[in-house]
């Protein structure tokens, strides 16, 4: 495994248990437990009950969700950008910070991809609703796992989504949307 490859996948792990952790209580992207016995293993913890469930939500396969992330990387590499692959229920798949970008991207694309699979829709078009809509700008503010900035892209087969590609970075000019429709054409043919 080549050099970048492996830092772009402990970057990923990195922030994967950085979002796992960041509610205390539960309350953060789906997926997200919080944090176990308050953060400090206990020195007797109780033995776990029962296998662990597994993950029933439709997703894209974790090479085909590299494979997009590698492509916007290589095609957007001009740009310091971050890129987060989520599943349907919005939790993460992959998050994708190359070497060189700053990691708030990967927190960025995370929130973009979720926030595109919350409304069913990209987040370019809700970047005007939101400026427009009073109400729903309010709902936008209200959470902070949602933004309503151009770069969450729905990812799908036929007519259910499985879920989402965020990008964020691609500055100044507003390019995320653009470079994830990169990651996006490189594997559109293979989900399934």
């Amino acid at each position: 495994m080549n050099h970048k490859i492996l830092s772009a996948l402990l970057t990923s792990v990195a922030l994967l248990a950085a979002a796992a952790t960041s509610s205390a209580d539960g309350t953060g992207l789906p997926g997200d437990p919080g944090r176990f016995y308050d953060g400090v293993l206990p020195v007797n913890p109780p033995p776990r009950r029962g296998p662990m469930p597994r993950a029933t939500v439709r997703a894209p396969a974790i090479n085909l969700a590299l494979k997009a992330a590698q492509a916007i990387a290589e095609g957007c590499n001009q740009y310091p950008l971050g890129v987060a692959v989520v599943n349907a229920a919005g939790a993460p798949t992959l998050i994708y910070v190359p070497d060189g970008s700053d990691p708030s991207h990967g927190y960025t694309a995370l929130r973009k991809a979720y926030t595109a699979v919350t409304f069913k829709a990209p987040t370019s078009q809700l970047v005007a609703k939101a400026q427009q809509d009073a109400a729903f700008g309010a709902k936008i503010k209200a959470d902070p796992n949602l933004m309503a900035f151009s770069g969450g892209i729905l990812l799908k087969v036929g007519d259910d989504i499985i879920g989402a590609i965020g990008v964020s970075g691609a500055e100044p000019g507003g390019h995320d949307e653009e470079c994830g429709l990169k990651g996006l054409q490189q594997i559109r043919s293979l989900l399934k």
